[in-house]
């Protein structure tokens, strides 16, 4: 079970009896957080909010924003962080031996962006796909979450159970130190793989700065709006010919700028525009 459905089918881990009259009511701070960063109203949020009352006592409502030490860490409390290596394998696949060599056959050096890169397995995934192409390259997580880009920059992982390199092919594996139950990412990697805190409504990259950006699971819990301006922030940040990785159940808009990469290949997008 994932952690967003765990979440959603387990209410008795929240406190009971509901919200204390000091605190704000749960829709006024949704509220803010839907303004803030996008995030909509869900039995998730809702059940991370009432784990996280303490913090709510201190919020300054009139007052939100994501460098708020207050706001910043209820920002911490409520974001989703359910990821792994070579996460959803097919796609990744997909990307490597269809894509990748076109997008890294240019003059300048490759540029990969995680975006809502949670604990980081998916920009370290990515930063084995570029090694593994022969070309310069840089790879950039970014999230919202401090203790989560802390764990992606330290980029040290438990095996499991579960087995958390379960979708990771074996001759892959090559590019991990793995040793005593945990597993973490060769230092050939490491120069060249950063992480860096961002909200993804904002413009978070230079217009064209990016090859390919993968940005799986992340818009599932935004409100409309805030799906259409993280969609579109994500296409301008794509140089033209550039590649975007979405989720299955994503689907861009038809005036974004975006079209399929192919018939074949499931949420992954090309910028339209000479490549």
């Amino acid at each position: 079970m994932t952690e967003a459905a765990a979440d959603a089918v387990a209410p008795d881990s929240a406190p009971r009896g509901g919200i204390p009259p000091a605190l704000p009511a749960l829709g006024a701070v949704q509220d803010r957080l839907a303004g803030l960063a996008g995030f909509a109203a869900s039995d998730v949020l809702r059940n991370r909010l009432l784990r996280a009352a303490p913090l709510l006592a201190r919020l300054p409502l009139d007052r939100p924003g994501i460098e708020h030490p207050d706001w910043a860490a209820l920002l911490d409390a409520v974001t989703v962080q359910e990821t792994r290596m070579f996460r959803a394998a097919s796609q990744i696949e997909a990307f490597r031996h269809e894509v990748l060599p076109q997008l890294a056959s240019g003059p300048a050096p490759l540029r990969l962006v995680s975006a809502g890169c949670a604990t980081g397995e998916e920009a370290w995934t990515l930063a084995i796909l570029a090694a593994g192409t022969g070309s310069d390259w840089r790879v950039e997580g970014l999230d919202l979450c401090r203790p989560a880009l802390e764990a992606a920059s330290a980029a040290r992982y438990r095996l499991g159970p579960p087995d958390a390199l379960r979708e990771m092919p074996v001759a892959d594996r090559a590019w991990l130190d793995i040793a005593e139950g945990w597993f973490e990412p060769v230092a050939a990697l490491r120069p060249n793989t950063v992480f860096r805190r961002a909200n993804l409504l904002d413009p978070v990259l230079p217009d064209a700065a990016a090859d390919a950006i993968l940005c799986r699971n992340v818009l599932i819990y935004m409100t409309e709006d805030g799906r259409q301006t993280v969609l579109r922030r994500l296409v301008a940040a794509l140089r033209p010919g550039g590649a975007l990785l979405l989720g299955a159940t994503d689907s861009p808009p038809r005036d974004i700028g975006l079209r399929p990469w192919s018939r074949d290949l499931v949420g992954i997008w090309r910028r339209e525009g000479a490549a």
